[in-house]
């Protein structure tokens, strides 16, 4: 039977910044989401996300999963730093923005668009 347990080495940071990220929010449907919940709640929150990015890391499956945010109106001048991102990990949420994605990915050494 696969153990339940957490990794502690993203779980003080993370925690961190979910509960730092209440004070970045600008669009409504992120006030919505909550760490813990499922990519399919996120899907239903947020809408169809404009891209996902895998990663297998540290025996961890990390999704960044990439929304444009309610004021984009041409998805071809979506750059990845004008949309949304929301980061799950093993299909659960972990946290979301980009302060909190900059974060968790420098932590696990995952390349990201530049600021």
């Amino acid at each position: 039977m696969a153990s339940s347990t957490r990794s502690p080495i993203l779980a003080a940071p993370v925690l961190a910044l979910v509960l730092l990220s209440a004070c970045a929010k600008s669009d409504a449907r992120l006030e919505k989401l909550s760490a813990g919940i499922t990519k399919d709640s996120v899907m239903a929150t947020m809408g169809a996300a404009q891209r996902v990015d895998p990663y297998l890391t540290g025996g961890h499956y990390i999704e960044a999963m990439y929304f444009p945010k309610p004021e984009a109106t041409d998805s071809a001048d979506l750059t990845d730093r004008k949309m949304t991102p929301v980061i799950l990990q093993d299909g659960k949420v972990l946290a979301w923005g980009w302060k909190q994605w900059d974060s968790i990915a420098s932590t696990l050494k995952i390349k990201v668009a530049a600021p």
